[in-house]
């Protein structure tokens, strides 16, 4: 469904609020600002953190990382409370999975960190149900007992579990400065990689359904004496532009999901007229997101706002980084030195990206994976969902951790680690099948879009869900394929196991002893230097070059 869609099904009558509920909320919020001058509050916020405590990204000489570092953000917490006597601190959700330190720990120690380090709230991400509402609940029960972090979801049922309604709530009412700050949470529903059944994820059906829980949301909390209220919101940025124009009622949503990086908050007029901002700070830690607003009585106005990199002009606090290091002292036992043994090295940054302006859409890192798979296995065709890919090497040496993470997802009890790869059979009319489906929800969601390797195909972005393949522009190995021929083809556990959620049969589904990350591992190390492949394996013949 994509924002205009959703903006349709609100156009034509689900709005969650008419005019008495908008009118109403503007005498609310006015009586609240009655009894308060204006006050200023610092937000600082971060997103999608999945698990990346320690330092990432290119390297420096002794191998530790430049970027992040859950120990960087403690620093920037700090000072900031020290120097700001009003601050409020939110993580916008997904802690589980994307690094080692999940595999090993299964996210209890980034929870402990983010209560100790000071967050007020988090969101309920989409990954945090990678692995079911149990695990779920026993990391929660594990890092907190009773005594929390609030976690926050209005759009989760958990009538078929309710041993998580210890933890996560709807909303929360937080005093900062003599200001009464409510905050709900929302969780992006229907993604193909998420577990949370008996819990139900409210809105996968009906986008509407989102607009009217905010609406309530937002409606409960300044009955309930807010004077700010704010989505801290994993829903992504299409349903939160949606809310932000459709919603009365919500002065800030706290963004998460897409990985998105806002230099300056988004602002639109919401339908009580005044101005809604949407805030979005990247992934890992990269950044840290601040912005000073004023509270005064007729809403908040934003007085300035700065995305904080944290890189080395970040100083680390020396206690976070003590636990880290001793963290990955265990994950070291565990794994194997996975942090000082160069396996290789990358000539240019591998990324999970594209240029937009040119009709390529096969990423570096994509043909990477795929490669690695065929070349094990040597069937006709490797693929792997863009889903299934959490990020891409960084240019400079290459240990295990850099590898471990683009291929991050699943856990395989005997060895800790991620996906096992499988192979199948498939014929050339599901193949093609299964190469639209994965187009069909572009651009506002890549999960399900196919890399490859041994495969070619074109679409046009122009045409409707359903028909965007162009279906002569199929081929493998140069050959057109024939609807009625079998082709064998590898992917990761995760593939197969999504393949009947998308109704493609296939046949002769072998599962191989083999991790996707040994496999990885093992094809880098052999080629010793990995440079980004200039080929285009996947056009989009709208786009311009």
């Amino acid at each position: 469904m994509t924002s205009k869609g959703i903006l349709h099904i609100i156009k034509q009558g689900a709005r969650p609020s008419g005019r008495v509920l908008t009118v109403a909320l503007a005498v609310l919020v006015l009586l609240a600002g009655l009894t308060l001058g204006a006050q200023t509050i610092t937000l600082l916020h971060a997103n999608d953190s999945h698990s990346h405590l320690d330092l990432w990204g290119p390297k420096a000489a002794n191998l530790e990382g430049t970027l992040g570092g859950i120990a960087r953000v403690a620093t920037v917490i700090g000072e900031t409370k020290a120097a700001d006597p009003n601050v409020l601190v939110l993580h916008a959700g997904d802690v589980f999975h994307g690094d080692l330190f999940f595999n090993a720990y299964f996210g209890v120690p980034e929870l402990q960190l983010l209560q100790q380090i000071g967050f007020d709230a988090m969101a309920v991400g989409n990954h945090e149900f990678d692995f079911g509402p149990a695990v779920l609940a026993n990391s929660l029960s594990t890092a907190y007992g009773s005594s929390t972090l609030p976690l926050l979801s209005a759009n989760l049922d958990m009538t078929g579990y309710p041993a998580l309604e210890t933890w996560i709530k709807p909303s929360i009412m937080k005093n900062v400065g003599g200001v009464e700050v409510g905050i709900f949470g929302m969780t992006v529903p229907n993604v193909p990689t998420s577990q949370p059944s008996p819990v139900v994820i409210l809105g996968g059906d009906d986008p509407s359904v989102i607009m009217t829980i905010a609406g309530t949301q937002a409606a409960m909390l300044r009955a309930q004496g807010a004077q700010v209220v704010i989505m801290l919101s994993h829903l992504g940025y299409t349903y939160d532009q949606a809310v932000a124009q459709n919603v009365p009622g919500i002065d800030l949503i706290v963004g998460g999901h897409d990985h998105y990086v806002f230099d300056q908050p988004h602002a639109f007029t919401n339908p009580g007229g005044g101005q809604t901002y949407i805030v979005q700070a990247g992934k890992f830690y990269q950044y840290v997101g601040k912005m000073r607003f004023t509270y005064t009585g007729s809403g908040i106005t934003v007085d300035d706002y700065q995305l904080i990199s944290l890189d080395d002009t970040i100083p680390v606090a020396l206690d976070v980084a003590t636990v880290v290091d001793q963290l990955k002292a265990g994950i070291v036992q565990k794994y194997g030195d996975v942090y000082q043994t160069v396996l290789a090295t990358a000539a240019a940054d591998i990324t999970t990206t594209y240029d937009s302006s040119k009709k390529r859409r096969d990423t570096a890192m994509g043909d990477l994976i795929t490669d690695a798979m065929r070349n094990k296995t040597g069937t006709d065709i490797a693929v792997t969902p863009n889903g299934l890919i959490s990020e891409g090497l960084c240019q400079g040496p290459i240990v295990g951790d850099d590898v471990f993470k683009p291929v991050s997802y699943g856990y395989d009890r005997a060895t800790g680690l991620g996906f096992k790869i499988a192979t199948f059979k498939i014929t050339g009319a599901n193949l093609r099948a299964g190469i639209e489906a994965g187009l069909a929800n572009l651009p506002y969601t890549e999960d399900a879009f196919l890399q490859a390797s041994g495969l070619t195909y074109s679409y046009d972005m122009r045409n409707a869900p359903l028909h965007r393949l162009k279906a002569d522009s199929v081929h493998v190995h140069g050959n057109p394929v024939r609807n009625n021929k079998t082709y064998t083809v590898t992917a990761n556990e995760g593939v197969v196991a999504l393949l009947p959620l998308f109704g493609i049969q296939v046949t002769d589904i072998q599962m191989l002893p083999d991790l996707e990350y040994t496999v990885l591992k093992d094809y880098i190390q052999a080629k010793g230097t990995v440079k980004p492949r200039a080929k285009t394996r996947i056009k989009d013949v709208a786009a311009g070059k």
